[in-house]
């Protein structure tokens, strides 16, 4: 018996922390500016990683470089360019819903981006936003701070 209880709480004590991270090959929404037009659109890209909270992949690279292959078929060297619009951000404070499955609220501080009066890119930062942090359960709000 004594043996037993060993092994329980020895598998649960190896167990309990693999519950604790959010492991995955999942996505996220991008606000990404348009190379000719300058127009402000959504763009979801793939992610893999190791994460401590739901949805926590989709907080880290909001506002992190997401760099993609750039000068393909063109006849120079290819090289990487990140697309992400929001870098010039930073999530400043959130809340996560009652649910777990999301957030109630994220605030983003957008002071030292050079678009922050462009409705089109405040636009998508909020659309964005909400597709990749709202909770299947209740509202969520965007707090942008200029």
């Amino acid at each position: 018996m004594f043996k037993a209880l060993v092994c329980i709480f020895g598998l649960l004590g190896l167990a309990l922390p693999s519950l604790a991270t959010v492991d995955g090959h999942t996505h996220v929404y991008l606000v990404v500016e348009h190379i000719q037009s300058g127009e402000y659109f959504i763009e979801k890209a793939p992610m893999i990683g190791c994460y401590g909270i739901a949805k926590g992949p989709q907080l880290v690279q909001f506002t992190s470089e997401y760099k993609v292959p750039s000068n393909i078929g063109c006849g120079g060297t290819a090289f990487l360019d990140n697309i992400n619009a929001l870098t010039c951000a930073e999530v400043t404070d959130s809340e996560e819903a009652d649910d777990f499955d999301g957030f109630k609220s994220v605030t983003l501080n957008i002071s030292k981006c050079a678009a922050k009066e462009n409705p089109d890119f405040l636009s998508m930062a909020k659309k964005a936003a909400k597709m990749n942090f709202a909770s299947k359960k209740g509202p969520f709000s965007l707090k942008l701070l200029k």
